[in-house]
């Protein structure tokens, strides 16, 4: 049976953030024998904590902590903070505000860019980093910059997100909604295996155009990042500086919208070994369209983390704090 999907909510950065849990029941507290480990899970775009339902139900044994990143209902709408400098020490300030001490960063899509950063930029502060279909940042900007395996022509929707407040207004109509709804279906590897009511729940948060914001300030952010001088040579001395967690990297063989052949490259960015995990059959969306295989490949996490002898994945003993780059 599975454990109870809670929610509350979380300040940090200033910014409350909404963040879905479940939590073994038998004592509700992820340190103890009740939970295997405790993994926090960072959503992509624009599926927020729903994206992680389906593998909460799965996983009984296991305290899942989902947040709402900021700017996604339902968290706070701040006017600023889309940055990955920002959106990383949100991260930072979950894992404390949450009391968790060396959780498993589990992050999809854009939250597996914010993941890869923050291996890189905050070591020692989780035990594990698993990435689901996110080519680290680094290797997949020199992928579009160069026009590697097509990888430019695969996300086209990021120029037209470039543009103010536009793609928001349209991607919250009757008509940009549905449209939303078949970036998910057309996605998947295998047609009908993602839960069409779900997609459709994701799809209805955004209700407004002002609930679309903040998910498409991601894009505008990092395209200023990166052409901006001072924040660039900020970002690349955080890549500079080799990830020292584990990493996993699960890949839906079938995403058309990342190239498998750039990703495998990741493990030169990231500055340490990375554990390739193919997924034939698989779309994008790994986490809507096979939580069953998506729950195995944490499962073997879990088993390979506790059996090396570190048991810690739960709430604090005490506080401890790294310095960001």
């Amino acid at each position: 049976m599975s454990a109870p999907i809670t929610h509350r909510r979380v300040v940090v950065n200033d910014v409350s953030l909404h963040v879905a849990t479940a939590v073994p029941a038998d004592t509700g507290d992820p340190a103890s024998n009740g939970a295997r480990a405790a993994v926090l899970c960072i959503h992509g775009f624009p599926e927020g904590w729903l994206g992680w339902r389906p593998l909460m139900r799965l996983m009984p044994n296991v305290a899942f902590f989902a947040p709402d990143m900021r700017g996604y209902p339902v968290s706070d709408y701040p006017l600023a903070g889309y940055d990955v400098f920002t959106l990383t020490e949100d991260i930072d300030q979950l894992i404390d505000k949450l009391g968790l001490e060396k959780p498993i960063l589990l992050a999809h899509d854009w939250g597996g860019a914010l993941g890869w950063i923050y291996a890189h930029r905050f070591p020692g502060r989780i035990s594990h980093l698993m990435v689901v279909n996110c080519t680290h940042p680094r290797t997949l900007v020199r992928a579009v910059l160069h026009f590697d395996d097509f990888q430019t022509l695969r996300i086209p929707w990021v120029p037209p997100f470039q543009v103010p407040f536009l793609p928001e207004y349209l991607l919250t109509t009757r008509v940009g909604r549905k449209l939303l709804e078949l970036s998910f279906t057309l996605r998947e590897g295998s047609r009908g295996s993602m839960d069409r009511d779900l997609v459709r729940e994701i799809v209805r948060r955004f209700r407004t155009a002002a609930d679309m914001h903040g998910a498409i300030d991601y894009y505008r952010e990092i395209v200023r990042t990166l052409l901006h001088s001072e924040s660039s040579a900020q970002l690349k001395a955080i890549y500079d500086r080799a990830i020292q967690d584990p990493v996993t990297l699960i890949w839906g063989m079938e995403d058309e919208a990342l190239s498998y052949r750039v990703a495998r490259r990741s493990e030169q960015d990231a500055g340490c070994p990375v554990d390739w995990r193919p997924l034939e059959g698989i779309g994008h969306f790994v986490d809507l369209e096979a939580p069953n295989l998506l729950a195995r490949e944490l499962e073997r996490v879990i088993d390979r983390r506790n059996g090396s002898g570190d048991s810690n994945g739960g709430r604090k003993a005490k506080k401890r704090r790294r310095t960001a780059a």
